[in-house]
């Protein structure tokens, strides 16, 4: 693999989101009680956490290498109603770039982070390690195990920190995988306080929740390019696509 492919790859990823562009940006309703923080954090701190969004498959071993571009849409409609209320209906959508990397043998790991260029008031970034195990002999199965960890930032109002593990099962026909899987997570917010903040005592509070997390994917080989689809299933279903290259 060439690592020019490699950055010209990356510069299209770049440049695809520089002339993309995301719904309008989403307000965060104010005045959240310690029921609404909690839900909130179901809301965006799940929805926040990190996807798979490509073949589990080891990329392969220290010369796999894969950038890509996801899109993330998380419901808001619930979060419209919490609090003070506001106006949004509809989803909280964000980008996010991806390089991944095999290190050894079936061990990859993969970076992710969001460009600051989209209307939403949001940073995210994060980091997770997958380890395929298992690869049946007689049939197109594999076994992944998957660890993760991150970081969401919202308008500078709430802080997110989210971290858990997944066993995914892979299943491969030709150019078109299929994933299921399932694991923990657990996020942490940080809901800042003080007359400019979003608690309704004023108090800045930290809530902590821990939830089953199931997940479902495809995965479309088309020569080195790929495009995956996921459904995550927390208290709500998260929805996210990916456009990316292998090498």
């Amino acid at each position: 693999m060439g690592f020019s492919n490699f950055w010209r790859s990356f510069i299209l990823m770049i440049t695809l989101v520089g002339t993309s562009y995301s719904h309008a940006a989403t307000d965060l309703p104010r005045n959240l009680t310690q029921g609404d923080q909690i839900r909130t954090l179901q809301i965006l701190g799940f929805g926040s956490a990190s996807k798979i969004l490509d073949n589990p498959y080891p990329l392969g071993g220290y010369t796999g290498i894969e950038v890509g571009l996801s899109t993330e849409f998380i419901p808001a409609e619930d979060l419209s109603a919490l609090g003070s209320k506001t106006q949004d209906k509809g989803e909280f959508s964000f980008y996010t770039l991806t390089i991944g990397k095999g290190l050894y043998y079936n061990i990859d790991a993969h970076v992710y982070f969001t460009p600051t260029v989209q209307e939403e008031k949001m940073q995210n970034f994060g980091a997770q390690l997958r380890w395929g195990f298992y690869e049946a002999s007689f049939f197109p199965l594999t076994l992944t195990a998957m660890v993760y960890g991150g970081g969401a930032n919202f308008s500078n109002l709430i802080n997110v920190s989210s971290m858990g593990y997944d066993l995914i099962a892979t299943v491969t026909m030709n150019r078109l995988a299929i994933y299921v899987g399932g694991g923990r997570l657990r996020a942490i917010g940080t809901f800042i306080g003080g007359p400019d903040g979003i608690t309704a005592d004023q108090n800045t509070v930290t809530q902590d929740i821990v939830e089953d997390h199931a997940v479902f994917g495809i995965n479309v080989d088309i020569s080195k390019m790929f495009i995956a689809m996921q459904i995550d299933r927390y208290a709500d279903s998260v929805y996210s696509g990916k456009i990316g290259f292998r090498f």
